[in-house]
């Protein structure tokens, strides 16, 4: 009895580890798949187009260097790199739809930095700037030009400034949206000279712009298509930025004129990426891009638009947002805008 009874006992021990352990695997096998293929994805990157989605209307300078690097890129990444644009608000749908993406490399987003800095700061957006999207490299500077038509009756700054204090209000300068770099860097000369007093009319993005002067709609625009002002389209009248711009050394630059360099006259071209993207998928488009952004197409493109290539891989890019958020902040502080921004940046 007490070996039928030690037998029944073996086999019953064994039974439940067999039971024990097919469960086990059978669970684990799922969780272990996910990770292998995971892997395997990341290894195999890319297996299939890449798109960017660019955060300005075609025509523009951003518009135009983004589609210069894709031209090299595209041949080191050995894959085809698509470009969609998605303009509007300074680039908030951009970041907004990327912010949402699937954190796989094959949806990318190229904006400039006030679309995670300056507009986070005054107005509430879809999306935590320094959490939700991580930067891949910062790849140039555009300072934009005020410009106006060939045949306008002001051929320097300081006529079109004794225009505008003889009519008050009523000359119109387009800009690319409101909020964007050249917009405030207007606006702040406003501020800090009241006789300066100009209609903004925005568009929705550079090419609009300058379509609007060039068709008379309006009496001069903020434009970074240096190219334009060379072949005698346009005639520059100053460069929104602290310092004259070597490609174009006859153009005053807003501190020799009395005004202060906001920091935001020059925009930072950013590469994104969703948070959660994984490293090894990060590290590769980062060589890849930072080695596209030496081609001789994109150094020419970045000539023609006035775009100063500065180049930060990913940790620099991290550690030169969260510097300018934290500056944005004292600015606020400064104009009495404000203590805190509109949006938690993490």
């Amino acid at each position: 009895m007490k070996s039928d009874h030690f037998q029944t006992s073996r086999l019953y021990i064994r039974r439940e580890v067999l039971r024990l352990t097919v469960f086990t695997l059978l669970t684990a096998f799922p969780v272990l798949s996910t990770f292998f293929c995971a892997e395997a994805a990341e290894q195999e990157y890319p297996s299939r187009s890449v798109e960017i989605s660019i955060a300005f209307p075609p025509g523009g300078a951003l518009d135009a260097a983004v589609r210069a690097l894709i031209h090299d890129a595209e041949q080191r990444l050995g894959q085809p790199v698509t470009a969609l644009n998605t303009p509007g608000s300074g680039g908030v749908p951009a970041v907004t739809k990327l912010a949402k993406a699937k954190p796989d490399g094959y949806s990318l987003a190229a904006c400039v930095s006030n679309a995670l800095i300056f507009i986070p700061h005054r107005n509430a957006v879809p999306y935590r700037p320094l959490r939700d999207v991580t930067p891949i490299l910062s790849f140039g500077q555009a300072a934009p030009l005020l410009v106006t038509s060939p045949d306008a009756p002001w051929q320097t700054l300081e006529d079109f400034f004794a225009a505008t204090h003889e009519k008050p209000g009523e000359l119109k300068i387009a800009v690319p949206g409101l909020g964007t770099p050249s917009h405030i860097a207007l606006a702040m000369m406003s501020e800090q000279d009241p006789s300066l007093k100009w209609r903004f009319i925005p568009f929705a993005g550079p090419g609009e712009a300058e379509a609007a002067l060039l068709g008379g709609h309006v009496d001069a625009a903020a434009s970074g298509a240096l190219a334009r002002v060379r072949q005698g389209q346009m005639r520059g009248l100053l460069a929104l930025s602290g310092e004259r711009l070597p490609a174009m050394p006859d153009l005053p630059a807003l501190t020799e004129k009395g005004f202060d360099d906001p920091g935001r006259g020059d925009s930072t071209f950013l590469l994104l990426a969703p948070a959660g993207t994984p490293d090894s998928i990060l590290n590769r488009l980062e060589q890849v891009f930072l080695e596209a952004a030496e081609s001789r197409t994109f150094k020419d493109t970045a000539a023609a638009y006035s775009v100063t290539p500065v180049l930060r891989g990913r940790s620099e890019t991290q550690v030169f947002l969260r510097e300018a958020w934290s500056r944005e902040n004292s600015i606020l502080k400064a104009l009495d805008m404000g203590d805190a921004p509109a949006t938690t940046p993490e």
